[in-house]
């Protein structure tokens, strides 16, 4: 069993995990404290990270009317487009089906 393929890689995927928990382990325990200025680094990298995302663009959006209006209205037309866009990809088909014949 010990020259199966698969085996070789299980002992290897899981040789590999013990060896980065270990040193994760070693790391976070003899690693001394952040100071103060690290953690305002890393709080402002993450609020500028914020701002650059998904969650930070949904931000900005909740304070702008005009945006707010226009994806009122954007999502008001989605759904009957979509109908639409089935109803005539349907007529299209049956017209295709019965000049086939």
């Amino acid at each position: 069993m010990m020259q199966k393929w698969w085996f070789k890689l299980f002992i290897w995927f899981t040789s590999t995990a013990t060896f980065f928990l270990g040193s994760s382990i070693l790391i976070s325990y003899f690693n001394p404290e952040p100071s103060m200025g690290d953690i305002m680094k890393f709080m402002s990298g993450m609020m500028d990270a914020m701002d650059n995302s998904t969650m930070g663009l949904s931000m900005t959006i909740e304070h702008d009317s005009i945006m707010k209006k226009i994806i009122g209205i954007a999502s008001n037309i989605t759904i009957p487009l979509i109908i639409i866009s089935a109803l005539s990809g349907l007529m299209i088909r049956i017209r295709r089906k019965s000049n086939d014949k």
